[in-house]
């Protein structure tokens, strides 16, 4: 009997297969189909994948719900939270859970409420098995856009936020344009809504509604927005969301695009590309792409076979990536939309001439260890290579001139804009929060997605 080594085998996904599996999220499903094979290692492989093929197929995203309650509305919320417990098969998370666990931690601080430290505890409660796998349930908790912000940052998402409250009528004369105190345990009802408005679903109450038929109301509120079905400033739904992102920065040279970048790449997992690197690597292989670029130099076309060839390595299609210095013109950027991985997030990074100016005056070079650093910092410190002036002068022109027109012509709507000329940590904060949001637009199409509210 002869057996067949497939180690060595060179094996191939074609690239016309990529956008279909990512669509319907095969690739990924693939991926935790051999995970569980060899966690659970067991005796029957073929009979192991058709079980876990049809437990993926008839079950869907555990749900993930942040109820927020309107001020004044008189509910039983522990009998609701049990019915849909009963309903969702989820796990309920309520701010004293989080509080007892936050004053347990070795760095609580009597009397202090620190944001992301509820964060990190709250985050740790979610990922606690079997809590991801059944979902959650969260009321009460978080109760200020500080610590709203702080979960989005440490990635704890829900899949809808329901929004209890009265049916609108006519809007009442406000007695004071003051906002009321709040206590601890309350929450900043129109702020959360603000925070969470991509995953918003409303739910109207009436005043003979009791406890059952409200459970049944927002019963039916999360399966609606689960199927896509959203009314005015009710909710987004992407249909075939990104299995991982895959990130465009655009901005011109000084704006920060690299460092932001990496630090995207860090915090997300993502796989980091610079176009220089990818293309002085690709230049020197032994290979078809290596000699076009050595015997016929660069043009749009070798470019856009260097960044194809790239993307689609294991590396970026298991984790995604995030890139800087290409596109650098329309055609590039349709070359790249083009391919079967194109980007799912494009984010111009604004910063002006004169910030680029004195940011790359600033910025020096590491002749010994070839790491970027502030100029005078060391003896060994020079001026950057890639900061001549009158190259630096030439790509701030042709960029705002040319090449950013093109660039927002060809990423249409579904491109997000942030202003580069604030602090890094705040860029970094707002570049984050474009990655996570869904988009308003199919950035394969370019068109307005299905009931997709752009509030």
């Amino acid at each position: 009997m002869t057996e067949t080594d497939s180690t060595k085998r060179p094996l191939k996904m074609p690239e016309r297969f990529l956008p279909q599996l990512e669509k319907y999220r095969v690739y990924q499903m693939m991926k935790d189909m051999v995970r569980d094979i060899i966690i659970h290692l067991p005796k029957d492989h073929l009979k192991q994948m058709k079980i876990f093929a049809t437990r993926h197929m008839h079950t869907s995203e555990a749900s993930r719900i942040i109820m927020l309650i309107e001020p004044g509305l008189e509910l039983d919320v522990v009998t609701m939270a049990k019915q849909m417990i009963k309903d969702f098969g989820c796990f309920v998370i309520t701010r004293r859970c989080v509080m007892d666990r936050y004053e347990k931690h070795d760095e609580y601080v009597p009397g202090c409420v620190c944001p992301t430290l509820m964060s990190e505890v709250t985050k740790s409660l979610t990922q606690k098995e079997p809590v991801p796998q059944a979902g959650w349930l969260m009321f009460d908790h978080p109760c200020t856009v500080r610590e709203a912000r702080c979960l989005q940052q440490d990635g704890v998402l829900p899949t809808v936020t329901l929004v209890l409250m009265r049916t609108p009528g006519p809007a009442a004369q406000a007695v004071s344009n003051h906002t009321e105190r709040r206590n601890f345990f309350q929450q900043d009802f129109e702020g959360l809504k603000f925070v969470y408005k991509a995953t918003l679903k409303e739910v109207h109450l009436d005043a003979e509604d009791d406890t059952e038929l409200l459970t049944m109301k927002c019963f039916n509120a999360v399966r609606a927005h689960n199927a896509g079905q959203q009314g005015p400033k009710q909710g987004m739904y992407a249909i075939g969301a990104p299995g991982v992102f895959r990130v465009l920065l655009i901005g011109p040279r000084g704006s920060g695009r690299s460092s932001q970048a990496k630090a995207l790449a860090k915090n997300f997992g993502l796989v980091f590309l610079h176009y220089d690197a990818i293309f002085d690597e690709a230049g020197v292989k032994d290979d078809e792409v290596g000699q076009k670029i050595r015997k016929f130099g660069t043009n749009m076309s070798i470019r856009s076979e260097v960044i194809r060839k790239r993307l689609l390595q294991k590396d970026c299609l298991d984790h995604g990536w995030v890139m800087t210095g290409y596109p650098t013109n329309g055609n590039d950027f349709e070359n790249l939309e083009s391919m079967p991985t194109p980007p799912n997030r494009v984010i111009f990074i604004n910063s002006n001439i004169e910030t680029c100016r004195k940011r790359t005056q600033d910025q020096g070079y590491d002749w010994c260890t070839g790491k970027t650093v502030p100029m005078g910092s060391g003896p060994r410190v020079i001026r950057h290579p890639d900061h001549d002036e009158l190259r630096r002068e030439y790509e701030w022109d042709v960029y705002f001139t040319e090449s950013l027109a093109e660039l927002r012509a060809a990423a249409g709507l579904s491109a997000v804009e942030i202003d580069g000329n604030d602090t890094f940590d705040n860029v970094q904060t707002k570049v984050q929060a474009a990655v996570m949001s869904t988009p308003h637009c199919d950035i394969e199409f370019c068109t307005a997605l299905r009931n997709v509210c752009a509030d």
